[in-house]
This record gives structure tokens, sequence and C-alpha cells, in this order.
């Protein structure tokens, strides 16, 4: 599946459509005062989901948009040693700042760097601007409870080939491939329900540290956990479920 805000706004269709954008003159304005473009990928973003209830929340240490006023050029007080970025994404927590060079503001798909404050300089974290926004996305509103369904498995047995077997989510039309520098997330979505692996990162490619689903859906999010159809249970898990 490709990462693309098709995704995004297939997912939020019908829950998030009357407060979640951003009008062209609010960006233009933005844009006015620092002085820089924003990229189309950037632009489009705002306008379909730069006040999304579901994306654009306070973190628990997660990474996160700005909102539009708050992106911000860095001054000469900033940590970093280059300052010629447009920073728009952070982790407030970690004092974790993601930003577009000056240099890639007009490409239509810019890649995206990362600097955090005891490292003053920026590394890669995604080669693409729309992939980093749709899987960030899609990992707030897994792990962050923003969804009126959810289901957590903490550290257990299984690997993810197995929650794959069990899920069937063999089939690649259901990953969104996140292509950042950081393998620490794989994420699925299959009918209506967002499915997180986080993973345990430089270990067995199979080590799962946790699992989070996610859903507007109650029933469909309860099918998965099912146990109709297989011939094993699940490892434990919490799930608001039923409350």
């Amino acid at each position: 599946m490709i990462a693309d805000f098709r995704v995004l706004a297939e997912f939020l269709q019908g829950h998030d459509e009357a407060g979640g954008s951003i009008s062209e003159e609010d960006i233009q304005e933005q844009e006015r005062r620092l002085g820089r473009p924003f990229p189309v990928v950037l632009r489009e973003y705002y306008k379909r989901f730069g006040r999304s209830q579901y994306i654009t929340q306070q973190c628990n240490n997660q990474y996160e948009p700005m909102l539009l006023e708050d992106i911000f050029v860095p001054d000469s007080d900033f940590f970093t040693t280059d300052k010629a970025f447009l920073v728009f994404y952070q982790c407030e927590e970690s004092v974790i700042y993601c930003g577009i060079r000056f240099s890639d503001l007009t490409k239509e798909d810019p890649p995206v760097y990362l600097c955090a404050w005891n490292h003053p300089d920026w590394v890669l974290e995604n080669e693409s601007l729309t992939n980093f926004l749709v899987s960030k996305a899609l990992i707030q509103m897994g792990v962050e409870d923003r969804l009126p369904y959810w289901v957590i498995f903490d550290e257990s047995m299984w690997g993810l080939s197995d929650y794959r077997s069990y899920w069937g989510l063999s089939d690649e039309q259901y990953e969104i491939q996140e292509t950042s520098s950081l393998q620490a997330w794989r994420i699925f979505c299959k009918e209506d329900v967002i499915l997180l692996f986080e993973m345990a990162v430089g270990e067995n490619e199979d080590d799962v540290l946790a699992v989070y689903l996610a859903s507007f859906d109650g029933e469909r999010i309860a099918s998965l956990l099912s146990r109709a159809t297989h011939d094993r249970d699940l490892p434990d898990y919490r799930t608001n479920l039923g409350s």
C-alpha cells in the first residue's frame, strides 16, 4: 500500500471533515511571515489535515505536527549548526525537531531531516515528506488512544510473523512501508483498522516490543480478536472494547 494522503482521507472519512482543514489564505500568510514557500506536499497536508483532532494533538513522547502558526525557521539561538531549515514537526518531550532544507523547499515531495538537542547536526529521517506525514499520522492515531476503540498487546512471545499469519497480513496491499532511516515501526491498515507493530530495532527482525490496534469501528476491531477461525489464542491484551 502506497503511503499517500488518500490513505488518511479514506480512514478519516466521515469523522474529521468539518474542522480538520486550513485555508489557502492562512497558509500563504504563514509563508509570508516566514519568508519561505511551503513544498506542495506540505501545503496539501495542512489544507486537508492541519486541524485534524485525530492527528494534531499533544503527544506522549511521540512525533507530532506543529500547528501551522508554530512552524518556524531557526534563529541564532537554535541549537543546530545549520539553521537553513523549515521546521514543522517535533517530539517535544525528547527535544527532537524535523525539518526541510531551504534548498529542497521547491521540490514537490522533499526529504525530511531530524535533529535532537544532544546532536547539533541534521540527519536524514525520511526520503519522502509524504511518507513521513502519512506514517507518523497513523502511528499517532494507533498509539495515542485517539480513536474510539483500541487494543494493546504488551510484550509477548509472539513475533511479527505470528501476528501477520493470524490476521492475514502477508499481502503487501495492507502494509504502509515507512521509508524512515530508523525502522522502528511496521504499519498496516486492514478493514478500517490500524495495526502497528513496535519493533525491536537492531535485533531479530521478527521481534516485537508491542502491538497496537485502533479503529472507529468496534465490530471490525473485535473481529480481529475472534478465535472462531484459529487453532490458537492470541497473547494477552488490554482493550476498551465493551467498556
